[in-house]
């Protein structure tokens, strides 16, 4: 079982790096044109599942994930904003072979109580980054906050597992997710342009490319397609999960739909959908995983 365990531990901390780089442009110069002094939100909800086969057991997981997030901008300078992000909602449900459910909305229907009190703290704790124009992270400050409230989790596993999600590192690519790729010059309607993005997570390197091309601009979104792959570097990543050596090879096709307020660079509604194959080896074991997953961000 701590094996299983284990085995699991991986595909919830590598699941999302796979969110949100799909994230394209505008039909013109498209930039962030926050205002300082208001505040954006946004909400991402994942549902996702995953068959997979266990030392000669069948095993169907589902899981599902929502997270709402709340962006004070506090100031500019230059093309460089400064910004206040709060956790404001975090649920997240996972069926069989282990399942466990957290809501900070109500803590009491978590079923954990130590891990739901300590994901309801999180709720509200500042963490600053500073967010150019073109959509880069380039700052995350106050993760240590979030990582002092993880020592109150008892269960070492669930500390483990849980709080490697919340470190400066993981945040920064986490709101990089939620954040547009603009493009470097003006495009119209039917335009395509690629993006590569090499993401670290938790020491495993994948690589997302993506094709987007604009369809269509109409009251002040605009909307485009994208499509793409995921992959790690060949030969697989080689990562530690808990001091054993492990591996992971990923391959497999994302494709999604954004919408963009061309006036902000701010996310209305975008969803993305994929399909992959993760095979993952710890201590010796192999396992093969058939995932597919769509998340949905929607933002004010």
């Amino acid at each position: 079982m701590k094996r299983l365990f284990i085995l699991l531990s991986v595909t919830i901390l590598l699941f999302p790096a796979f969110s949100f780089h799909c994230f394209g442009a505008d039909t013109y110069t498209l930039k962030y044109n926050l205002e300082t002094g208001k505040t954006y939100k946004q909400s991402m909800v994942t549902v996702m599942n995953m068959k997979m086969n266990v030392m000669g057991q069948d095993m169907n997981m589902d899981m599902n994930m929502e997270m709402g997030f709340q962006y004070n901008v506090i100031g500019q300078n230059n093309d460089v904003f400064d910004i206040q992000t709060t956790f404001q909602k975090i649920k997240m449900k996972m069926s069989s072979p282990m399942p466990f459910t957290i809501d900070t909305d109500s803590t009491e229907n978590s079923t954990n109580k130590n891990l739901g009190d300590v994901f309801k703290s999180l709720i509200g704790v500042p963490i600053d980054i500073q967010l150019t124009q073109a959509g880069k992270v380039v700052s995350v400050q106050g993760a240590d906050k979030l990582a002092e409230k993880f020592d109150a989790i008892t269960n070492e596993q669930y500390k483990q597992m849980f709080g490697a999600q919340f470190s400066e590192k993981a945040l920064q690519t986490t709101f990089e997710r939620m954040s547009p790729y603009f493009p470097e010059k003006p495009v119209a309607i039917g335009d395509s342009w690629d993006i590569t993005a090499n993401i670290n997570s938790n020491g495993v390197d994948i690589i997302s490319k993506m094709k987007l091309t604009l369809t269509q601009v109409k009251d002040n979104i605009a909307t485009m397609d994208c499509s793409g792959t995921l992959s790690t570097p060949e030969g697989g990543a080689v990562f530690q999960v808990q001091g054993m050596d492990a591996t992971a090879s990923i391959t497999g096709d994302q494709t999604g739909t954004i919408q963009i307020d061309m006036k902000t660079g701010w996310i209305v509604r975008s969803e993305l959908s994929q399909k992959f194959v993760q095979n993952i080896e710890v201590g010796g074991q192999p396992m093969q995983q058939n995932i597919e997953s769509k998340t949905v961000v929607t933002g004010d």
